[in-house]
């Protein structure tokens, strides 16, 4: 399985174009304590999601262990994750690095297991 990572960040954003279609699946990730920037990532995540309708989504609410960090269920609202579509398998995480990042949170091997699993079932 391989990955590509493309940033979010003007420069990157003609690459979303170009990938999307060979995926197999999208994993986005949105900093839940970057309250201000969600609105921001929801229109992009609308734009990658509205020309790949079947295409599985995970995303990972990054950042939970913040104290400004929003919880999952309002991160699920910011986005509008109800509106992607009823066809579409989704997947919503939250996520954080570990203290001294030697240890992968149980919730990430489970988010790894899923995504594995997801890519074998699309080939």
């Amino acid at each position: 399985m391989e990955f590509l990572e493309i940033g979010g960040s003007e420069l990157s954003r003609p690459c979303w174009e170009r990938c999307l279609p060979r995926a197999l699946l999208l994993v986005f990730v949105v900093d839940s304590a970057d309250h201000s920037r969600l609105p921001e990532a929801k229109k992009h995540l609308r734009q990658l999601i509205g020309a790949n309708p079947g295409l599985p989504l995970v995303v990972f609410a990054n950042k939970q262990d913040l104290a400004a960090a929003y919880p999952i269920t309002d991160i699920h609202d910011a986005l509008a994750l109800s509106e992607v579509g009823n066809d579409r398998k989704l997947f919503l995480f939250g996520t954080q690095v570990t203290e001294n990042g030697a240890e992968i949170p149980s919730v990430m091997q489970d988010a790894r297991d899923l995504i594995a699993q997801l890519a074998a079932d699309a080939q």
